[in-house]
C-alpha cells in the first residue's frame, strides 16, 4: 500500500488503526530519523489525532474539557474550543477503592482547587466554576 493511499485513508480509519499506524511509524523512525514516509505518517496521524481530540471536547460551563480517557492520567480543559494552550486540568490523584472514592483533583494553571472528586463530571463543573469566578494562574486566595 503506498503512503498517499493510507494518508488518505486517515479520516475514516479507528482510534486503534490510527494508534498502530502511530506505533510503526515510530518503530522504522526508531531505527531511521530521515524516513521520508514513516515521518510523514506520524505527522499525519498525530494531526489526525489532534483534530478527532479537538472535535471531541465537551464544554462545561466556560471551558471546553478533552474526554476522559482512564489509561492517560491527567486531562485538559480549554478556553475555546480551537484553543491549543490548556488553562486547567483533572488528573487522578489516587486509584479508586471502596473506601477511597475522591480521588480527582483540579489544577487552574499551577494553583491546584481545594477537595478531590469522586466523577470526573463533578471534577469538571468544579473547574470551570472555578474559572468563572476568576481563579486564574498565579492568583492568590
Amino acid at each position: 500500500m503506498n503512503i498517499e493511499k493510507i494518508l488518505s485513508e486517515l479520516p475514516h480509519d479507528s482510534l486503534k488503526t490510527l494508534q498502530d499506524r502511530m506505533a510503526n511509524a515510530n518503530r522504522v523512525l526508531a531505527r531511521d530519523p530521515e524516513h521520508a514516509d514513516a515521518s510523514l505518517l506520524h505527522s499525519a496521524v498525530q494531526a489526525e489525532l489532534t483534530k478527532r481530540k479537538l472535535a471531541s471536547r465537551k464544554k462545561v460551563g466556560p471551558l471546553w474539557w478533552e474526554p476522559h480517557d482512564p489509561d492517560i492520567p491527567e486531562f485538559f480543559a480549554y478556553e475555546t474550543a480551537e484553543s491549543v494552550v490548556p488553562v486547567a486540568a483533572i488528573f487522578k490523584s489516587d486509584t479508586h477503592t471502596a473506601m477511597r472514592k475522591k480521588v480527582y483533583a483540579v489544577r487552574i494553571g499551577d494553583r491546584e482547587l481545594p477537595g478531590r472528586f469522586a466523577e470526573v463530571a463533578m471534577a469538571r463543573q468544579a473547574g470551570s466554576d472555578a474559572w468563572k469566578a476568576g481563579i486564574r494562574e498565579g492568583e492568590n486566595s
